[in-house]
């Protein structure tokens, strides 16, 4: 799935510009059951950005990694992370420091001397299901 924002937002508005998703998921039909929920996974992202959407440019910053579930599914969890951030716009790509622990995965970036750069973010999340979601969100930050 692609979106897009366009027109004459307000400044915050210039962040999350585009979004590309790719979702990976098994259903199946339960004869048994009135209504089912699909599998789909649904990213979430916990960065430490301040009112318009910016990070100071130092290394070390953690991004909060988690996962939803469409409507009647509830993930299991997550059991792979991979996260990537781009500065051109996904041309070329830098791969962040992912680790878990304690049941919560966070992604390590470094941005020290990208002062002015907005960031593009790529995740892969996959749950013990086996389903997946890869997005790639234009502008999800900016480097102040």
């Amino acid at each position: 799935m692609d979106t897009i924002k366009f027109g004459q937002p307000a400044a915050v508005w210039q962040r999350s510009t585009s979004t590309r998703t790719v979702w990976k998921f098994r259903s199946h039909r339960d004869e048994t059951a009135y209504s089912q929920g699909i599998p789909p996974l649904f990213s979430g992202y916990d960065v430490d950005t301040d009112g318009l959407k910016t990070v100071p440019a130092k290394d070390g910053q953690t991004i909060g990694l988690s996962v939803t579930g469409h409507a009647g599914y509830t993930p299991g969890k997550l059991v792979a992370a991979k996260v990537s951030y781009s500065y051109d716009g996904g041309e070329t790509w830098t791969e962040g420091t992912t680790s878990q622990r304690d049941g919560r995965w966070t992604a390590t970036v470094n941005h020290a001397g990208a002062a002015g750069k907005p960031v593009t973010l790529k995740t892969e999340l996959t749950d013990a299901n086996g389903n997946s979601v890869v997005q790639t969100v234009t502008d999800a930050y900016a480097v102040r």
